[in-house]
């Protein structure tokens, strides 16, 4: 076994996700996808409830957007083909409903603690 081959095995799974060219299994890219999309639902949700935002534009901005922006992390900067772990809809899997539900909590309640 080489020692390129020993230092990859022992990333962490978040050096792996700062890492091109690595091979990812199912569960790993949908662990890393999952906290990806909720840092980006908590950060949108509190920025829109900072700035008081309003309305079903920041909602279509955050549902393209978080679905957007991990697709092209795994694809452009990972490397990893999509198709590989049965589609963009497996791999965000059940990342879309739990985003949702923190953008909205994060938003709503910041804007009610702000501007209500």
């Amino acid at each position: 076994m080489s020692a390129n081959a020993a230092e990859k095995k022992t990333l962490t799974l978040w050096q792996k996700a700062l890492t091109r060219d690595e091979d990812w299994h199912k569960d790993e890219l949908r662990a890393v996808v999952f906290w990806l999309i909720s840092a980006y639902s908590v950060f949108l949700g509190l920025f829109y409830g900072l700035l008081g935002f309003r309305g079903l534009p920041c909602f279509i901005t955050y549902f393209v957007g978080s679905i957007a922006l991990p697709s092209i992390y795994w694809t452009s900067y990972l490397g990893v083909d999509d198709e590989d772990f049965g589609g963009k809809m497996e791999v965000l899997g059940d990342s879309i409903g739990s985003g949702v539900a923190m953008f909205l909590l994060s938003w709503v309640g910041v804007y009610t603690m702000i501007h209500a």
